[in-house]
């Protein structure tokens, strides 16, 4: 995948903002260590003119345990065109902070069908011009799925990979996070994982360049199929991105992440040591 099949820089998204068919949107989630909040407020008092505001609760499970995991496919498609994209709308997704909140959104969108869908690299940060304060809606459409079940992960596909090695399982939070030393919920890893921190990938809101993303994924470890992970499976999909932008295309999120798993009592380390199933 070339890396414009990823990201838009700011020049073009200017070049096209008037676009009719253009559906832009901001997906920012306000997240500290205890909650994730909705960036409602966020977008009502600045946002890229003509930019819908993207709740992820949308497209997400509402009878699920866990926040934002993917739901069954026909509520998934149902409630990507409630939100007014097809398949043949494009579409152009930004945050205000951290990146992976909208490359969450690229990668649903991509398993559910989506090929023509960009975050903005360097989020709104990246916006020269002025901004508006007036709420926007698109119309409701119809967007018939056509699913990639490869790119998500079960917690079943994550126990045998570790168990069997037919796949690197990543965990992309913090070194502090994957040892177990901050205070989250989420602190610790999955036993047998490892760690690639998916800040190292950013130069402040922006994507580094690809020279210097390969250096860094070159000196981690890997395997042909890669599991991502991380609290709740949106920075994971970030370091999914990057894999994928990459040219290893059999890459995965485990979309329970974390939170599913310790739901589960499944085998959590603390410690720098990947630890065990067994």
């Amino acid at each position: 995948m070339k890396r414009e099949k990823l990201l838009i820089e700011e020049e073009e998204l200017v070049a096209i903002l008037d676009d009719p068919n253009l559906r832009l949107f901001d997906a920012t989630v306000v997240l500290d260590p205890a909650a994730a909040e909705s960036g409602y407020d966020r977008y009502l008092a600045g946002h890229i003119p003509g930019s819908v505001f993207l709740d992820h609760g949308a497209i997400s499970d509402p009878n699920s345990s866990v926040m934002y995991t993917i739901p069954e496919e026909k509520n998934l498609g149902e409630a990507i065109g409630a939100l007014g994209i097809s398949r043949d709308t494009p579409v152009v997704v930004y945050s205000t902070d951290m990146m992976a909140w909208a490359t969450r959104i690229w990668w649903v969108l991509q398993y559910a069908g989506h090929r023509n869908v960009r975050v903005l690299n360097g989020g709104l940060q990246s916006w020269k011009g002025s901004l508006e304060t007036a709420e926007n809606i698109y119309t409701a459409t119809t967007f018939d799925t056509d699913l990639s079940p490869q790119m998500f992960a079960s917690k079943e596909e994550v126990i045998s990979s570790i168990t069997d090695g037919s796949a690197c399982v990543v965990n992309t939070l913090t070194p502090e996070m994957y040892r177990g030393e901050e205070d989250v919920f989420y602190a610790g890893h999955i036993s047998g994982s490892v760690n690639h921190p998916y800040f190292e990938f950013m130069d402040g809101t922006y994507l580094r360049h690809d020279a210097s993303l390969a250096k860094i994924l070159s000196e981690k470890e890997a395997g042909e199929r890669m599991i991502t992970y991380c609290g709740g499976g949106i920075a994971a999909t970030l370091n999914a991105c990057v894999v994928k932008m990459l040219g290893n295309d059999d890459v995965a999120v485990y979309d329970g992440s974390m939170a599913e798993w310790l739901q589960e009592d499944f085998p959590v380390t603390k410690g720098s040591s990947k630890g065990s199933l067994n």
